[in-house]
């Protein structure tokens, strides 16, 4: 569908990291301190809900915090649908999502890293975690919570990938959010075992056919290219142009794509009230206990350069996709601390649009000439 937000005043989504994720007993108690007040947090749901977000998410280990049932009631009594993301873990029980389902709650989200105990609780270091992932998703349906799941992409298990549309298929999951890694700067490990553009191709590829049957959308977290790449799929669908193909993508959309770079219409705020674009973009708009949110998100220098596609530079402010795309701000920023840089882990050569064009138009005139 076309899109009709006004996103220098609204944005589509606002995550709220309810809780610090916290390593040890020293970092506990600092978060503990640093952590917003029950009365700021209802303050900040109030300045959520003036930006009327039709995504609101409460992140982090929110069953944890004191008090998160009255949060989601209150962000529903707000006109919110507020959304979580939770971790497997004990405080995850069946009554707890029957309480989070008559507190409010409009979706819940898991993470599921692998189709097996073996794969899943290696990638995410818990012992078991599968095993209540897969508790707190049957316990998702059974309380007829709308059920999202996030798999964050890795050397290990992107081979994976149908093996874990497999096992969502048994449930009844209406998102599939795929997240690509975006490697820490420094992190010359995870520079090294993050896809190689060509990898983010076949990955892509992979994930286009899943889509074509699966009876859940599928979305990208971190992969803005994967637009480009369905458009480019849908227009040899259809045989027709990549104009064509846009076009009707601002149409008609596409199940789980948003039209748009997510970066230009999202806010990240932490659990001590840092506002950033996105939790992979380290770089704070401001703080809510110093400014309201509104003002932040309408008129901070941050905020205000993310939705100007014209300050991309490189490959990135040359394409022809960059108002769909205009690839990862995040990881552009890790690699060379410019957020406006070209997103390097993108095989697409700007004018390949019009190349492709000009090709379809000479498959067209040796038909003719053929006949």
């Amino acid at each position: 569908m076309k899109n009709t937000f006004d996103l220098n005043q609204q944005p589509l989504v606002v995550v709220w990291e309810t809780t610090h994720p916290s390593t040890s007993d020293s970092a506990e108690g600092h978060a503990l301190s640093s952590q917003l007040t029950d009365p700021e947090a209802e303050e900040l749901i109030r300045e959520v809900a003036e930006l009327r977000p039709p995504i609101f998410v409460l992140a982090g280990d929110s069953l944890k915090r004191p008090g998160i049932f009255s949060f989601v009631r209150y962000a529903a009594s707000c006109g919110l649908h507020p959304n979580m993301l939770l971790t497997a873990d004990a405080e995850l029980t069946r009554k707890s999502m029957a309480e989070l389902k008559t507190s409010g709650l409009s979706r819940i989200g898991f993470t599921l890293d692998g189709p097996t105990a073996e794969l899943h609780d290696q990638l995410s270091c818990v012992a078991g975690s599968f095993d209540c992932t897969l508790h707190g998703m049957l316990w998702a349906n059974n309380s007829n919570l709308p059920l999202q799941v996030q798999t964050v992409v890795t050397r290990e298990n992107w081979n994976e990938l149908e093996a874990i549309a497999a096992v969502l298929k048994k449930f009844q999951v209406i998102v599939w959010s795929v997240s690509f890694p975006v490697p820490v700067p420094g992190d010359q490990q995870a520079a090294e075992d993050a896809p190689t553009p060509r990898e983010f191709e076949e990955i892509f590829a992979r994930l286009y056919a899943i889509a074509q049957d699966a009876p859940f959308k599928i979305k990208t977290v971190e992969a803005q290219h994967y637009r480009r790449f369905v458009l480019q799929e849908k227009a040899k669908a259809r045989a027709v142009s990549i104009e064509d193909a846009a076009n009707a993508f601002q149409d008609e959309g596409i199940p789980g794509v948003m039209p748009i770079n997510e970066t230009r219409g999202s806010v990240f705020i932490t659990c001590s009230g840092e506002v950033f674009a996105s939790n992979c973009l380290p770089v704070s708009a401001g703080n809510i206990r110093n400014q309201k949110l509104t003002e932040i998100y309408r008129n901070s220098t941050l905020f205000q350069s993310l939705r100007d596609t014209s300050l991309l530079t490189g490959k990135c402010g040359r394409c022809e996709f960059k108002e769909v795309c205009g690839g990862s701000r995040a990881r552009s920023w890790a690699a060379a601390g410019d957020m406006f840089g070209e997103d390097a882990c993108c095989v697409y050569l700007p004018g390949s649009k019009s190349q492709t064009k000009a090709k379809h138009a000479d498959d067209e005139q040796q038909k003719k000439v053929s006949a």
